[in-house]
């Protein structure tokens, strides 16, 4: 009853998620509220009317849900690793520093409107984090409220453990609101439950998607406009083929003297890329994997695999080989040569553009190419050893507020984690020109979730030997390809099974 009624409050700002190729959101911009404490935007940011109905309009529906509730004088305790800057503010008191501040600004709203106080249990990793809640949970604990963590390895420690409760039937957190991922129900639960909640109440949801860089120095020695480019990705046609076209203007270097079309390239991300899902869900809505390798995979690896093992043409390391960039390139890192401006494109992650901003060197970003103009959407895979998510133990002690403040973390963090991420750092510090701003606009709509990482043969925080020989299919070798492929399916369905074995261990 309580969500119909708070339906009606943003109502104008609800997002209907369509579901193709690629799961979309919605990329508009946050904004602030405007209680009894200041909760005025991010420093730095000029704000439309709209933006300030939004943030009013998020206000005013998180205060509704504390109205509705009585948790005054609690202790809210929230666990996870304590990274920079994670979801834990590191003062209680504004820093100047804005990612730092945003999550200081969201607990403190949070703390204030409900009366409550937000205690941090802060760990070295998430191993350690997943190992604290089964060891609590299973001594039938209650000591924590929620987990925040990798879904690689917090979540599926959590997960395999059976200790996590499902969060897709709780009261207060409404899946349909904007700042909760769409793809959610979708493409995370399992046997028809979901037990990950993600969107901007993770800081790493801007972080972890995939995309490329192009170096402007190199764009111009060779002739390349970066105009075109831009327009290519804006009109739908950005392909594989074309980026291909567009590094041919580069002679291949053979020698090592000159500059690479490709550096550090993308494994099996491409899969995604091209539209195409690894988990598919049978009947019952449990996850599992082809068992035999699909055409659409074996033909994309035909395409890309001889481009980015060729040394001419793709500054990469054979780990099978024991190669390293020091080894082969002389360099500590491969990112070291798009610094120096001796590659073209850089293929990498969202943060790569926050990371390389520190450095002298112009780039653009752009999404990464289709598989061809027919596909629908640009689709940028959420990597699951980053991606984070919160989750719910399943000994909570109070239900009812872990379920409502769950709920206002996330919605003021469409506020102010989005606004300090999305809006202040990705688009306005980590890129130099408007266009790219528009491309992390396309990146950021179309991502792409998918469960793989979680069956894939891994002990956690490792790809799996599923995962492994996707990837080196294609930037190291492919000849073993298809027989790998099957026998290596055959560990990760396994694996899916005992999963699912775990998830049923869970109370519904």
């Amino acid at each position: 009853m309580i969500k119909k009624v708070m339906i009606l409050i943003l109502a104008v700002l609800m997002i209907f998620p369509l579901f193709a190729s690629c799961v979309k959101d919605d990329g508009n911009k946050p904004g602030g509220g405007t209680g009894e404490t200041d909760t005025s935007p991010v420093s730095g940011f000029e704000t439309s009317g709209q933006e300030e109905a939004e943030r009013d309009a998020i206000t005013a529906y998180v205060k509704d849900v504390a109205e509705n509730v009585d948790f005054a004088g609690k202790v809210f305790t929230f666990i996870g690793k304590d990274e920079e800057p994670g979801n834990f503010p590191k003062k209680e008191q504004e820093t100047g520093i804005i990612e730092e501040d945003a999550v200081y600004f969201r607990q403190r709203d949070v703390e204030e409107y409900f009366g409550i106080d937000i205690e941090y249990v802060r760990t070295e990793n998430g191993e350690i984090t997943a190992d604290q809640v089964i060891n609590e949970v299973t001594a039938g604990g209650t000591s924590y409220d929620l987990v925040c963590g990798s879904i690689q390895t917090t979540g599926q420690m959590l997960l395999n453990s059976s200790v996590i409760r499902q969060v897709d039937d709780l009261d207060y957190v409404d899946l349909d609101r904007e700042w909760w991922v769409p793809a959610l129900r979708e493409d995370y639960s399992i046997g028809g439950r979901l037990f990950f909640l993600t969107g901007p109440i993770v800081v790493h949801n801007y972080e972890d998607t995939t995309c490329i860089l192009f170096n402007k120095k190199v764009t111009e020695m060779f002739g390349i406009s970066d105009g075109d480019i831009y327009r290519t990705v804006k009109e739908g046609k950005w392909t594989i083929d074309e980026m291909i076209r567009t590094a041919s203007a580069i002679p291949e270097n053979p020698d090592g003297t000159g500059t690479w079309r490709y550096v550090d390239p993308a494994g099996y991300a491409w899969i995604f890329a091209a539209g195409l899902k690894i988990t598919q869900f049978d009947e019952n809505g449990e996850p599992t994997v082809a068992d035999a390798l699909p055409i659409e995979i074996s033909n994309l690896s035909d395409k890309l695999c001889p481009i980015f093992s060729d040394k001419s043409q793709t500054a990469g390391t054979n780990y099978k080989l024991e190669e390293t960039a020091e080894s082969v390139y002389g360099v500590e890192s491969l990112d070291e040569l798009f610094i120096d401006n001796k590659a073209l494109f850089k293929f990498g992650y969202t943060y790569s553009a926050m990371d390389l901003r520190k450095y002298d060197v112009s780039f653009g970003i752009i999404p990464m190419p289709k598989a061809t103009e027919s596909q629908k959407d640009y689709c940028s895979y959420a990597r699951m050893g980053m991606d984070s998510a919160v989750y719910i133990p399943r000994t909570v002690g109070n239900i009812t507020m872990t379920d409502a403040i769950t709920e206002a973390l996330g919605a003021l963090s469409r506020i102010y984690v989005k606004e300090a991420y999305y809006e202040k750092l990705l688009k306005g510090q980590s890129v130099f020109d408007l266009e790219s701003r528009e491309m992390i606009d396309i990146i950021m709509r179309t991502k792409v979730y998918d469960l793989i990482a979680l069956y894939s043969g891994a002990d956690y925080n490792q790809m799996g030997s599923f995962l492994q020989n996707l990837d080196d299919s294609f930037k190291i070798d492919n000849s073993n390809l298809t027989s790998g492929y099957k026998s290596n399916a055959k560990l990760c369905n396994f694996n899916a099974k005992q999963l699912v074995k775990a998830v049923n261990k869970i109370e519904g």
